[in-house]
């Protein structure tokens, strides 16, 4: 059988050494033996996180960490700021109203990145938090996280940045770049299954902890902080997940956080390239800020043609999401892919633009 070129946007391809990792008795979470493993699991996010602060392991899906962020740091009525790039920066103002937040949008064309200057025009001293996308997976787009932190910091706001399909990808400085609460799961860059999430809290974030007025058990930071200090989780964490995820970090520093981020970077390029000369386009109004963990490719009425064809050919990407299925698909090149697979993808890939021609 052909191997698959799995270059997805999530769940990603996992490593054998992963898998690997996963093939083991099981052991209870409140055992000494997990107690190590999560200690190191947690101090290696903190080196990729960019943080001194701690890191919190809760197990849900990068959706659940969204929705805890709210629960923890925010009440009712609190006034924020979203720009909105994409599907998944709407979804986190969708989320804010059910709570009850009062949410200002601000609103960019698709593929655009958020301007920092016109987003800062809607932050006053009313304003309890901006929630900044950092890599937009449904558009192909990042956000300058450091602007924004050097933009918010000595405000009252909270910055709060969702980095689900860039942490691990795309670096981050979390504590050099004032963000007061960064997020991300399992299943993207960190090369591991789904069933993990990872939330970290600036002193900021956590004085604005004791200040919520939600109502919260599953999802308590407090509560978690608590059982952090032992090494342990509030309730049964997704224990195979967790192994797993401490074996792709052991990768990732084997192969050195800076070699990580121009691999991706280096695979994006290559795939920019070849998409260009295939007579395809990207979705990203502006190169320079062309997500290096995923590329939005602009494939007019093609885009749903093109990702059956590659799955004939055992490659598998992903279409685009509502509003650009029909004319958008999306190539990862996040986690456990190499420079070997861009190369095939793009080699099918002018196979099938050829055909259509």
């Amino acid at each position: 059988m052909e191997k698959k070129i799995q270059m997805m946007v999530g769940p990603t391809a996992i490593p054998h050494r992963v898998l690997k990792a996963m093939n083991r008795e099981s052991i209870s979470h409140r055992s000494k033996e997990y107690s190590i493993i999560q200690e190191r699991v947690t101090s290696n996010l903190k080196k990729v996180f960019g943080t001194e602060q701690e890191v919190l392991l809760l197990t849900s899906s990068g959706t659940g960490a969204m929705e805890s962020v709210i629960q923890n740091c925010f009440s009712s009525d609190d006034e924020i700021v979203v720009p909105i790039i994409g599907n998944f920066s709407e979804q986190f103002a969708l989320m804010a109203e059910i709570y009850g937040l009062k949410v200002k949008r601000v609103k960019f064309e698709l593929g655009e990145t958020a301007d920092v200057n016109r987003v800062m025009k809607e932050v006053n001293k009313s304003t309890k938090g901006v929630f900044v996308v950092h890599n937009e997976s449904s558009t192909g787009v990042y956000n300058d996280l450091e602007a924004f932190g050097k933009a918010i910091k000595d405000t009252n706001a909270l910055l709060i940045t969702d980095s689900v399909s860039g942490l691990g990808g795309l670096e981050m400085k979390m504590d050099d770049w004032h963000i007061d609460v960064v997020l991300t799961s399992s299943q993207k860059a960190l090369m591991a299954p789904a069933g993990l999430a990872f939330v970290s809290l600036s002193e900021k974030a956590w004085s604005r902890v004791e200040e919520s007025k939600f109502p919260k058990h599953y999802f308590d930071y407090k509560k978690a902080s608590k059982f952090n200090e032992i090494h342990q989780t509030l309730t049964t964490p997704a224990v195979y997940t967790v192994f797993a995820v401490d074996e792709a970090l052991k990768m990732i520093f084997e192969e050195g956080l800076d070699n990580l981020y121009f691999r991706h970077r280096t695979n994006t390029e290559l795939i920019i390239k070849g998409v260009k000369e295939a007579g395809l386009g990207l979705f990203a109004k502006d190169e320079k800020f062309a997500s290096p963990t995923l590329t939005a490719v602009y494939a007019p009425g093609k885009s749903k043609y093109i990702v059956s064809e590659l799955s004939k050919k055992n490659i598998i990407v992903n279409g685009g999401l509502a509003p650009l299925a029909e004319d958008v698909f999306r190539v990862g090149t996040m986690g456990y892919v190499s420079e070997n697979d861009v190369i095939v993808f793009l080699y099918a890939l002018n196979q099938v633009v050829n055909n259509i021609r």
